[in-house]
């Protein structure tokens, strides 16, 4: 057992939860058991909940969509990090009805209570795996938890503008026959305040996607928003490392989903060393690889479009990182002014 622990909120009842060292902590926030089905687990006071998806996201004309806001966390992200990014929810001029956050293997005790600092600030869920799993298969269990149909997601290290969600809201109104859509984001390196950010934009309009899907990721996955029943029905997330979220927007693809994208940004994103580090490398390059071959024996793209794609993008995850971050910059991005 710890012998000291931070101070957490009170007012939630009291759940279990093991840590890294294996030892056990009181954690102010429900927990549900991906192992029980989603309910919570038993705690003094608190009943079994059960957990279910909301069909009917507009209840009545006036009311605005409710939805859900996806996010997993793992034991190598920055508390900091995180806690700036919860907050950039909370300053949000929309609330998310239904927060599911997966904790995705063992959490080190400042991340733990960082999040437990939000829990009577956001109608937080916490779903915890006992081993990590990867992002995949964590956004899986938690897509299974969220509430509402239409679902958001967000990164635990990342920056939500402070419309973001009402802007959102407004595009799903403006445009009811779309499936899944995200937006530019802005990447920083320090601060969402500084100059010189990188605008990483995507094509707008259903067919330009469709067109650039074949080359290249078409939604932001930070940034995205789509509808739960559509993306289960395509067969959730799954274990396609490192692009499970781009194997997941090809296959709605080819389910006759329709995607678009926002004009305009709604997320800043933490970019740098770090990240640019993670997108290289021979298992990113195999990861590559992988994703392509599934394209090509799906039938989403041909031949020379395989040979074409890996030609492009295979030697640049084996640059080395400051000429991988050169790439990115002067080819694949623009300076926000």
């Amino acid at each position: 057992m710890h012998s000291s622990q931070p101070a957490l909120p009170s007012g939630f009842p009291g759940n279990q939860f093991r840590v890294q060292d294996g030892g056990f902590r009181t954690l102010h926030a429900p927990i549900l058991d991906p192992d029980s089905g989603g309910a919570r687990r038993p705690a003094p006071g608190c009943g079994v909940v059960p957990i279910r998806a909301d069909k009917n996201a507009i209840a009545g004309e006036g009311e605005r969509i409710r939805f859900s806001l996806l996010m997993s966390t793992y034991q190598g992200d920055d508390p900091e990090h995180c806690r700036q990014a919860l907050q950039s929810i909370c300053d949000n001029s929309v609330l998310p009805d239904d927060l599911v956050l997966v904790l995705d293997g063992p959490a080190p005790e400042p991340l733990i209570a960082a999040i437990a600092s939000f829990s009577h600030r956001l109608p937080l869920r916490l779903v915890h795996l006992s081993e990590n799993r990867g992002l995949g298969e964590a956004l899986a269990v938690g897509l299974e938890h969220c509430r509402y149909n239409w679902v958001a997601r967000f990164d635990a290290d990342d920056i939500c503008m402070p419309d973001r969600f009402e802007r959102q809201l407004a595009f799903i109104a403006e445009n009811p026959h779309v499936d899944a859509f995200s937006s530019p984001v802005e990447e920083f390196r320090e601060s969402p305040g500084e100059t010189n950010r990188l605008l990483k934009s995507v094509p707008c309009g259903s067919h330009a996607l469709a067109v650039y899907a074949r080359r290249r990721n078409p939604l932001n996955h930070m940034a995205v928003m789509f509808r739960k029943d559509r993306v289960l029905a395509a067969g959730n997330y799954q274990g396609d490392a490192c692009f499970e979220d781009y194997a997941l927007w090809v296959r709605l693809l080819q389910q006759g989903a329709c995607l678009d994208n926002m004009a305009e940004s709604t997320v800043w994103v933490r970019a740098g060393r770090s990240m640019v580090m993670r997108r290289g490398g021979w298992r990113y390059a195999r990861a590559e690889y992988d994703v392509q071959r599934k394209f090509l024996t799906s039938g989403f793209i041909g031949f020379p479009e395989f040979i074409r794609n890996l030609a492009v993008r295979i030697p640049v995850r084996l640059l080395s990182v400051g000429l991988r971050t050169g790439i990115y910059a002067i080819c694949l991005r623009r300076t926000v002014r």
